[in-house]
């Protein structure tokens, strides 16, 4: 990808991040098994980042394609991505050493950082952006 990085996907990873840190920290305090919370929260944070990323993917190929076809590519896409959050959970219930909720409160990192867009566009990216410029 030779392309200037996108804004709103260098928000939303960012925003991950955050969110991620804030939960590793505040969950350290509260829970009982402090590994199992944190290797849960690194794998749902992980494919949080990986969703968004490929959801810029999705989108942009998708742009280059006819009406019939992008559909039929994005919908295709969907189901992916929706497969690998399924795959992220059930490992979070399998595996004995990694907490299910965990997994769940880092994939929902996405949606997070979604809502915090806007601040983190504005005191990051913008930031970053406007750095040598």
């Amino acid at each position: 990808m030779t392309k200037k990085p996108n804004e709103t996907l260098l928000d939303l990873v960012f925003g991950v991040i955050i969110y991620g840190i804030m939960l590793e920290v505040i969950g350290l305090l509260v829970v009982e098994n402090p590994l199992s919370y944190s290797l849960g929260l690194f794998l749902g944070c992980g494919v949080a980042i990986f969703l968004s990323i490929h959801m810029y993917v999705t989108l942009d190929e998708a742009l280059d394609m006819d009406e019939k076809s992008a559909t039929r590519y994005i919908t295709k896409q969907g189901i992916f991505r929706a497969v690998v959050m399924l795959v992220a959970a059930a490992i979070g219930m399998v595996v004995p050493f990694i907490s299910f909720i965990a997994v769940i409160i880092g994939i929902l990192g996405l949606k997070i950082a979604a809502y915090l867009h806007g601040v983190t566009n504005q005191y990051i990216t913008k930031f970053l952006f406007t750095k040598g410029r």
